[in-house]
């Protein structure tokens, strides 16, 4: 084999594995958990406090797949951080995630 043809073959196989990479780091994005809470004044103090990856330590708040959140309803600023208030499927009204 010509080192050409090494390279040429080495970029189809990187052409043919990307997509296939960036596809299950995507659908792994998708399974997640996040923390979400009926009030901001909850999410927030569960962001402070750091524990946003943990249980919930906040009444009024849970963990909910990503899948199950929907658009953004309302959003805040809160020293520099952003919160978004977001359609969540069968809450009946949003909920505050925890960034």
């Amino acid at each position: 084999m010509r080192p050409s043809d090494e390279t040429n073959m080495m970029s189809r196989l990187v052409l043919v594995i990307a997509p296939v990479v960036l596809w299950s780091s995507g659908a792994c994005a998708q399974t997640a958990d996040v923390t979400a809470c009926d009030t901001l004044l909850a999410a927030r103090r569960i962001d402070a406090a750091g524990s946003g990856h943990q249980g919930p330590s906040e009444a009024g708040c849970r963990r909910i797949a990503r899948r199950e959140i929907g658009t953004v309803e309302q959003r805040a600023m809160i020293g520099g951080a952003p919160y978004e208030c977001m359609t969540i499927a069968g809450a009946g009204r949003c909920l505050w995630i925890v960034p």
